[in-house]
């Protein structure tokens, strides 16, 4: 064999390896994903920022729904240990340590009465370097929760359904993905007992956890807009800029 045919072949082996490591890094990705929903699902909020988010990195970022965008370790880490119940709205850690004689709460952690979600349509791209991953995922789910009802102008406990996307940033740590920035967007909140053209969002109520960095990005479901796709977005990684 000349040495050219050897650099083709040696070319194309790397390439080969390049694809495969790819490929399971998406699939770790992917399981990095499933796990966020299994934490969600279970109450376990706060374990989220514990276990999934990278802890190094200033970029971190998360806007869930209408929340607003927190950014930094800091304000982040507070997002997550506030709605896990972990520390109260102005910052204070809490004591979920159970009382001499009393029993365990093992519903502390839970912000939800009821949170399923299904996620969908993983589209997951892997930086050339393998350091950095973009991933996208419908999402749909029953949820209880207490929801503001713009008819009565009063909040209720009550079951709806939940359906929109993730668009979410990743980063490699040591051998291990973490995640770095996390975007649910909600396109419906609708009660179970109406339909999503009589009320598509029945959730419009101001962040519950402190100020967000930045104001919130609507992307609520309207009937009277039509089929919006700048609205609808986000584009897949290879059509924008991530920052």
């Amino acid at each position: 064999m000349d040495e050219k045919a050897l650099l083709e072949k040696i070319d194309k082996l790397e390439k080969e390896l390049t694809r495969l490591s790819h490929h399971t890094d998406a699939v770790e990705v992917q399981n990095l994903m499933s796990r966020y929903i299994f934490y969600m699902e279970n109450g376990k909020i706060a374990d989220v920022w514990d276990d999934l988010w990278t802890h190094t990195n200033e970029d971190v970022r998360v806007e869930i729904m209408d929340s607003g965008a927190y950014k930094g370790q800091e304000h982040v880490k507070r997002v997550w240990y506030t709605m896990g119940r972990r520390m109260d709205k102005h910052g204070n850690m809490i004591d979920t340590t159970p009382k001499v004689g009393e029993m365990s709460n093992t519903n502390t952690d839970r912000a939800f009465l009821l949170l399923m979600l299904t996620i969908s349509s993983p589209m997951i791209e892997i930086s050339e370097d393998g350091t950095h991953a973009w991933g996208q995922w419908h999402i749909f789910g029953p949820h209880t929760n207490r929801v503001f009802d713009p008819e009565t102008k009063t909040k209720m406990d009550t079951a709806f359904w939940i359906a929109g996307k993730y668009d979410n940033e990743f980063v490699k740590e040591n051998g291990e993905w973490k995640i770095l920035k996390l975007r649910p967007i909600c396109w419906l909140r609708t009660p179970y007992h109406k339909d999503f053209l009589e009320c598509p969002d029945c959730r419009r109520t101001p962040s519950p956890y402190y100020p967000p960095d930045e104001p919130p990005r609507i992307s609520s479901f309207n009937p009277d807009e039509g089929s919006n796709p700048d609205k609808w977005g986000p584009l897949p990684h290879e059509h924008i800029v991530h920052k």
